[in-house]
């Protein structure tokens, strides 16, 4: 991982502070209501109290990594899906997908952003679950599996955090890599993208705990946040 000098982890932080007084506000009042975005063809709406795809970085992030998998005819997952943006990437990339979230908001999102660009939910292509992790999902391996997981250590107290905290001893860590092996076969590629402001080593060691190792593929600075894609793979 990068290696920051004093002085440049000095102007990042002042870039993070400027943004945080200027335009956090600004994003707030902006999310409070509707919006719309586009990713490549892709249309989609997000409610209020959704992941925003254009304003956190990770998820477009993460969207350019799975736009250069071999999909077509593979079974796809996405946990803690959000707006479904990587997840309706998937299916028309070609592949089969399956996906789930916690908010009952973020599902009513995917359903209606599935609408949008033409993808029935529902069919054997696409399946959607209310699921606190994989509770309510069947057992199953699925050839790549990708998540932006909640990266803070925090007990979310209102529906919109789920998407944020992951319980203040990582109780969701915890849940997702030891059921992970039941979703998964010897050739599975799972990928988990994550930023340098969450507790790394923290994560890597409820990974590990689990049976799990995070290895590093790729690497992007966005704004002031550096953010990484981990394939995980069986320790």
């Amino acid at each position: 991982m990068e290696i920051q000098t004093t002085g440049k982890r000095r102007i990042l932080n002042w870039k993070k502070k400027i943004t945080d007084w200027c335009l956090k506000p600004l994003v707030k009042i902006y999310l409070s209501r509707q919006t719309s975005f586009r990713y490549q063809q892709l249309r989609m709406r997000i409610f209020p109290g959704v992941f925003h795809p254009q304003f956190f970085f990770s998820s477009t992030f993460l969207a350019d990594f799975i736009s250069e998998l071999p999909l077509q005819g593979k079974s796809f997952c996405e946990p803690c899906s959000g707006s479904g943006l990587l997840a309706i990437l998937a299916r028309k990339r070609g592949a089969k997908v399956v996906c789930f979230d916690i908010s009952e908001r973020a599902v009513a999102n995917i359903s209606e952003n599935a609408r949008l660009n033409d993808i029935q939910v529902g069919e054997a292509g696409f399946l959607l679950y209310l699921s606190d992790g994989f509770s309510q999902v069947p057992s199953q391996s699925f050839d790549y599996l990708v998540i932006n997981p909640p990266y803070f250590f925090h007990d979310p107290q209102r529906e919109d955090q789920y998407a944020w905290y992951a319980g203040s001893e990582g109780q969701f860590f915890h849940r997702f890599f030891s059921a992970l092996h039941s979703y998964t076969h010897l050739h599975s590629q799972c990928f988990m993208v994550l930023a340098d402001n969450c507790e790394l080593e923290r994560i890597q060691g409820i990974a590990a705990e689990c049976g799990w190792k995070l290895d590093l593929v790729r690497e992007k600075r966005i704004w002031w946040e550096m953010n990484y894609i981990f394939h995980l793979r069986k320790a």
